[in-house]
């Protein structure tokens, strides 16, 4: 077994596969792709996507994909709930984590009080130089015309922080009598929620909600203690 990341170090959606990889205590590399450099593995992704897991001669693109082909392969520890009902709501949760949930962080990083966070994240591993000092520029802007041609980024700022708190309020009532949102363990559903609110926890708004959530964040360390977001060994990309 030679098991092989490629990722931004960044997304949540690598962050949600090194979880599943811990979980499943199987050991595998990483290799970190510069944001600028993407473009230059296109023979691993040809649709540029990321994160893309390499298990011998097999690529899978996509996180979702990864998941299932990880509980199909490798079966021991299983993240897929049983009971078909908990699969269909884990399946919906983790589709409204990774399309919904994913563009208020998008939204709310490219504002003034959060954008230098996400900035300093974004290029971390990019060579200094010109070229890193180029694409802090243009960062923001990107953000903001990718939210807004999504719809979310032409909301107003009290309006989105409405909305996201109402989807807090619902996830915290999920939570109120049970352990984890679909079913009796660790499923999909936990992991892929909390992969997004992870990255939601470095705006200030966001921050504050899940502070006034016991429930919820309870929830957070449990899946924390479960699906730890450490074991990354990052090696310098190579096109």
């Amino acid at each position: 077994m030679s098991l092989t990341l490629y990722q931004f170090e960044i997304s949540p959606y690598a962050d949600k596969v090194r979880r599943v990889l811990v979980l499943k205590s199987l050991p595998y590399s990483v290799v970190e792709i510069p944001i600028s450099k993407a473009g230059k593995f296109r023979s691993v992704s040809p649709t540029g996507k990321f994160p893309v897991l390499v298990d011998g001669d097999r690529a899978i693109i996509d996180s979702t994909d990864i998941l299932r082909y990880l509980d199909a392969a490798y079966p021991e520890v299983r993240v897929a709930p049983d009971d078909p009902r908990d699969a269909g709501l884990a399946a919906i949760l983790e589709d409204w984590a990774d399309e919904s949930l994913y563009f208020y962080d998008l939204t709310m990083r490219a504002w003034p009080q959060n954008r230098d966070w996400f900035v300093r994240d974004l290029l971390h591993h990019e060579p200094k130089g010109f070229g890193r000092t180029v694409l802090a520029k243009l960062i923001p802007g990107a953000l903001l015309k990718v939210t807004k041609a999504q719809g979310l980024g032409r909301k107003s700022e009290s309006t989105v922080v409405s909305d996201l708190t109402g989807l807090y309020d619902a996830l915290e009532a999920m939570l109120a009598d049970r352990e984890w949102l679909a079913g009796p363990r660790l499923s999909t559903a936990d992991i892929s929620v909390r992969v997004m609110l992870n990255v939601l926890d470095r705006t200030v708004e966001s921050k504050a909600l899940m502070a006034e959530r016991p429930a919820l964040s309870a929830w957070a360390a449990r899946v924390d203690a479960a699906a730890p977001p450490q074991g990354v060994s990052i090696t310098a990309a190579r096109p």
